[in-house]
């Protein structure tokens, strides 16, 4: 699955580079930027819940497959628009389309894999995308110095369309009815824990504060860190793919041993440093003046969101019930998506009003506001994996967790 749905977002990455660098061609205003550009987040959070609802219902092969397809015709029609409103538009279908390998991949690996691997494959999954993005971008980098920007999209386009292929091939001969394998009666039991008292509205709350709150600057990064380099340090679009590429690159390599930390040490803890040193990324952002520091803000902000975000997804995915888990994993989706949605808007705001470097500022503040609601809001029992369960020395009963049921030893 992860080598399938690499095709796909490499092009994910072409059109990141590609896309700002368009609209600056076309002479848009930092606020047109920033609006054009939340069309990405926008066009996720319009049909990301739909394609949770599809996968719940008809299984994971034909919605992905058709995502793949038409991602393709968006790519090929974006690359046809002329006008800021035109690419706007074609930005929001695209990523309407692209946006199916969310839910899709998440609850396929949020349901097949242990909980004391969890952490670890939901970061395999996302580091698979982070690198493939980055790789997109960097290689789109390159082809802007020496192609028209249009023709770099049009051959983007080509790519979704193998990784609908390839995924004809991955689910060949899979059932729908065995999807759930390997879903444990702790799992169910955490999951029955989750829904008693209101118990998945409080979860379902404290995931879209944290996710919008770590998305916002994820979403404001893709758009504006480009900008920064090309604009603020006035160096070529090739400069700006390659900061592209290191932040995927090294994000990418950092996500497996991030997820493996939540895995070893608990959600909690991981979320919390995760956010102090996002925000610490972005303010060695908003100070460089090199090419070289703004790489070095990469690394700390890679960092970071490689503690904070597998620890988010799989806390999430471990809390919901097991039926509709696609549908859940899709509203997880849609969190992030608000924050995608926001963080250009929210960057082109401060650009316009304090310079690109208020843009960053603002973004370091979102992140550690997610450390705080983790901090705050998160209960280090419902988001430790089995066999990490906290030693209630108060009551004087081990392997408990409050009033709930018993969980597994690790040998277990």
């Amino acid at each position: 699955m992860i080598a399938a749905l690499t095709f796909s977002t490499v092009a994910t990455g072409l059109l990141q580079i590609c896309l700002p660098l368009e609209l600056r061609q076309l002479r848009a205003s930092p606020d047109e930027i920033g609006l054009s550009l939340s069309m990405y987040g926008f066009g996720m959070f319009a049909f990301e819940w739909l394609w949770g609802v599809l996968a719940d219902r008809a299984g994971y092969r034909a919605p992905l497959i058709v995502s793949q397809l038409l991602y393709a015709a968006s790519i090929f029609l974006l690359a046809r628009a002329g006008s800021i409103m035109l690419i706007a538009a074609g930005y929001f279908l695209a990523s309407g389309m692209l946006v199916a390998v969310g839910p899709i991949a998440r609850s396929y690996v949020g349901t097949a894999l242990q909980a004391r691997l969890r952490a670890t494959g939901l970061a395999l999954l996302a580091a698979s995308w982070v690198l493939a993005e980055a790789i997109g971008a960097g290689a789109g980098g390159q082809l802007i110095d020496r192609f028209p920007i249009r023709e770099v999209m049009l051959a983007g386009a080509v790519l979704p369309v193998g990784s609908a292929l390839l995924t004809v091939w991955v689910f060949r001969g899979y059932s729908h009815a065995e999807r759930h394998g390997p879903w444990s009666a702790d799992d169910e039991a955490r999951s029955e824990e989750s829904r008693a008292g209101g118990g998945v509205l409080r979860i379902l709350l404290v995931s879209a504060s944290l996710v919008l709150l770590v998305q916002v600057g994820a979403g404001g990064e893709l758009a504006v860190l480009p900008l920064l380099v090309t604009a603020h340090l006035q160096l070529s679009a090739a400069s700006a793919g390659a900061a592209m590429l290191a932040v995927g690159l090294i994000g990418g390599v950092l996500l497996i041993p991030g997820g493996n930390a939540s895995d070893r040490w608990g959600r909690r803890p991981t979320m919390i440093a995760g956010g102090i040193l996002s925000a610490v990324g972005f303010v060695v952002y908003a100070t460089s003046g090199t090419l070289v520091q703004v790489i070095a803000g990469a690394a700390v902000r890679a960092l970071g969101a490689s503690l904070i975000w597998p620890a988010a997804t799989a806390w999430m995915a471990e809390s919901m019930p097991r039926r509709r888990h696609a549908l859940y994993m899709g509203l997880f989706g849609e969190f992030e998506n608000v924050g995608i949605t926001i963080g250009p808007i929210l960057g082109g705001v401060a650009w316009s009003l304090a310079g690109i470097q208020a843009a960053f500022y603002a973004y370091a503040g979102a992140a550690l506001l997610a450390s705080a609601v983790a901090a705050l809001f998160v209960r280090q029992d419902a988001g430790a994996p089995p066999g990490d369960a906290i030693m209630s020395t108060r009551s004087g009963e081990a392997g408990q967790v409050g009033s709930g049921p018993a969980l597994r030893s690790p040998r277990d």
